[in-house]
């Protein structure tokens, strides 16, 4: 069915969306800062979406898609970057509303740098693949920035929201894959799946997060310094 992606899409951001009118996380007051840094990541990731398209990195099954195009890209491929991180995020916040006491995660800090600086060393020996190598050094680089910009407490947060994020992505990653929407080239991954999802998937997943959540939540707090 063509519609298939575009309502992937809808059912991803549906129940967030209505619940961010909500009185206790009310997450609509936060929409001033959410969405300045969700457009900014959602460009960067265009970018590269668009070359990967336009190089076979991979591709897109006309079956599951309306056939309308912004930049060479489905349009329900744009709504992916804005409902994916906005269900996300809104996670991010319910945990912030249902546990308002800092969660403590010891050695969180130092696991990102170890986690990142192995990433980052993959990554060199992933040259040869495209998808593989692009997620190993942007996802290496978000572990290694991420200590940097979050606080203890909201790094921390962001560890749960992300293995929290998990599950969603993999039902939605999961259906994208496994009908197939979205076609891999094998060539240029590593050829590990979880399930029908390539493992470079949960790195991209990172990434895309990391980057919303880290300028989200310096805007939101950059404005709390100034009242």
């Amino acid at each position: 069915m063509k519609y298939t992606y575009l309502l992937i899409d809808l059912f991803t951001i549906l129940v967030p969306l209505i619940a961010s009118f909500d009185k206790r996380i009310h997450f609509v007051k936060q929409w001033r800062y959410y969405f300045p840094a969700n457009i900014f990541v959602a460009i960067c990731f265009l970018v590269w979406d668009y070359f990967f398209t336009l190089n076979g990195i991979w591709g897109f099954n006309h079956q599951y898609i309306t056939s309308i195009y912004l930049f060479n890209l489905p349009i329900e491929e744009v709504l992916f970057f804005i409902t994916v991180p906005y269900s996300c995020t809104f996670i991010h916040e319910s945990l912030k509303y249902f546990f308002p006491k800092p969660i403590n995660l010891l050695a969180s800090k130092y696991l990102f740098y170890i986690v990142g600086g192995i990433m980052l060393v993959g990554s060199f020996f992933a040259t040869h693949l495209a998808y593989t190598y692009s997620v190993l050094l942007t996802g290496g680089l978000t572990l290694l920035v991420l200590p940097s910009i979050f606080p203890p407490a909201l790094l921390n947060l962001f560890s749960i929201t992300f293995m929290l994020s998990l599950l969603p992505m993999l039902v939605v990653n999961g259906l994208l894959t496994y009908l197939p929407v979205v076609v891999y080239n094998n060539t240029q991954n590593c050829g590990i799946r979880i399930g029908t999802i390539p493992i470079e998937d949960f790195a991209y997943a990172l990434v895309l997060l990391g980057m919303n959540i880290a300028i989200y939540e310096k805007l939101r707090l950059r404005k709390l310094a100034e009242l």
